[in-house]
């Protein structure tokens, strides 16, 4: 009995002293590079340019359709007005009618070019809320620290970033040894399909192969992370797939009064009922990547717990299932968005139709899910098939241990105050996923501080970005572009 106890207690201190060590061994040494001077920033033609960028009422419906071809004109007339150094010294072709791919020839061939990827769409307004909007959607108003309007923060604004930097850097004289590519896709809010789709397939046909790619992402997120109070700049170094399934349940129509024990729509309330309650399976990997990065600002107990997953990653699953944001962050994600069946109260139902959308996690495929799905709703009655429109899996992640990276990672902290930075994974769909086949190294950044109200005005009421923030995003873009310039 005596010897058990031995060793159960050594047992005890051999699992201690493994997580301690774990614990302090847990995370990277904080890094910022020292940066040069930058060149004059014009913040007031940059805000001109957007605030008419504004006005172009880009606006894609739906699935399939592009923008108004008059409305893209306008935009791109604007640019090319606001710009006219880049227009006098890149190459500009228009593919697939209204997409955007500009060369910046670098001088030396042997170099890897970078792209800078951004869209000129922008999502509707819904007429019924016109009236909660402060200033008018699509007036580009400048008023109280702000320039107001759909696109001002998705994404019009990095758009007129890019170019503006390329106009400052042109103005100063900078020949890029690296090529330098802008592509500006024309309908990705719809899918992108028709923009991103068209100029990466261009591109691809050329043979060409990219060293990195920027493209809108997550921006410096303001009491974001457990354990983190500050700013922290997450860069979307993954992607998740996207699904939406059809499912369909045919019934027979008859008098209510005399029902069956399930109608259609019963059935197909039932299948949704049993999707909702057993979620794909949770993966920490992702989280404990980002976690690693900023572990020195974390408190001992969450960075002891992220660092043994293997003991606790229970207790962690469950803390971080409590939010939508968090759980969003380390599964895939199960929607039920659209259901309908039924013709009047009487009646019963001859069919019954619903959509489901899953946000899918790097390592899991479409197929996985559909296995899921037949595994969970287990019912032959109940018919379902993905929309292949609507259908793709997840973009692999991209290294954060190469000089792209690292660039990227001191031009955010040069910008925002030595803010900490890790990689993370985008939960909605970019331009970006588009060109993953020429490209190793994609990253997803959004250079602006947003707290959650903020993030909110994303395709909501009163999208408006500060003043301040537009000058800082142009500081970002001037220092990545000139960085990843060279050679």
């Amino acid at each position: 009995m005596e010897t058990i106890i031995w060793v159960v207690i050594a047992a005890i201190i051999v699992i201690i002293a493994v997580v301690l060590v774990r614990t302090f061994t847990f995370g990277e040494k904080p890094r910022v590079a020292p940066d040069a001077l930058l060149p004059g920033v014009n913040a007031e033609r940059f805000v001109q340019s957007l605030s008419e960028a504004v006005q172009c009422q880009t606006i894609s419906y739906g699935e399939g359709t592009i923008p108004d071809g008059n409305t893209l004109e306008q935009l791109q007339a604007v640019l090319k007005k606001s710009y006219p150094l880049v227009h006098q010294s890149l190459h500009l072709e228009k593919v697939n009618q209204y997409g955007l791919l500009y060369t910046w020839q670098g001088s030396n061939p042997d170099l890897k070019p970078v792209l800078f990827s951004a869209h000129q769409d922008v999502v509707p307004v819904d007429p019924s809320t016109l009236d909660e909007w402060t200033r008018q959607p699509f007036g580009g108003e400048v008023a109280d620290g702000y320039l107001w309007g759909r696109g001002s923060l998705d994404m019009k604004c990095q758009l007129v970033g890019v170019l503006d930097a390329v106009e400052t850097l042109l103005a100063g004289g900078m020949k890029p040894e690296r090529t330098i590519y802008l592509a500006f896709g024309h309908d990705e809010e719809v899918g992108g399909i028709q923009g991103a789709g068209h100029i990466a397939a261009l591109l691809k046909e050329r043979g060409i192969q990219l060293g990195a790619l920027w493209d809108e992402g997550i921006n410096i997120l303001v009491g974001a992370l457990p354990g983190v109070e500050g700013p922290i700049g997450l860069v979307g170094a993954a992607e998740k797939g996207y699904m939406t399934v059809e499912f369909k349940v045919d019934g027979k129509p008859g008098h209510a009064s005399t029902p069956p024990p399930q109608t259609a729509i019963g059935i197909l309330s039932a299948a949704m009922a049993k999707l909702e309650a057993n979620p794909l399976p949770a993966d920490l990997g992702i989280m404990q990547k980002m976690m690693r990065s900023v572990a020195h600002l974390l408190p001992f107990s969450l960075r002891m717990a992220f660092a043994n997953l293997w003991l606790f990653g229970g207790m962690v699953r469950k803390k971080l299932e409590a939010s939508e944001q968090t759980t969003a962050a380390i599964r895939t994600t199960t929607a039920v968005t659209v259901i309908s069946g039924g013709v009047k109260d009487n009646i019963l139902p001859h069919q019954a139709t619903a959509f489901v959308n899953f946000r899918i996690f790097p390592g899991q495929t479409t197929d996985d899910v559909l296995s899921h799905i037949k595994r969970v709703v287990a019912d032959e009655r109940v018919k379902f098939k993905p929309v292949l429109t609507a259908c793709w899996n997840p973009v692999k992640s991209s290294p954060t241990d190469i000089p792209f990276y690292a660039q990227l990672q001191a031009a955010i902290q040069n910008t925002f105050d030595n803010v900490p930075v890790a990689p993370f994974m985008m939960v909605a769909a970019t331009d970006s996923r588009h060109y993953a086949p020429i490209s190793d190294a994609v990253y997803r950044f959004s250079p602006y501080v947003a707290d959650s109200a903020e993030l909110k005005r994303l395709h909501g009421i009163d999208e408006r970005i500060s003043l301040e923030a537009l000058e800082k995003m142009l500081e970002f873009f001037i220092r990545l572009m000139r960085s990843w310039s060279k050679g």
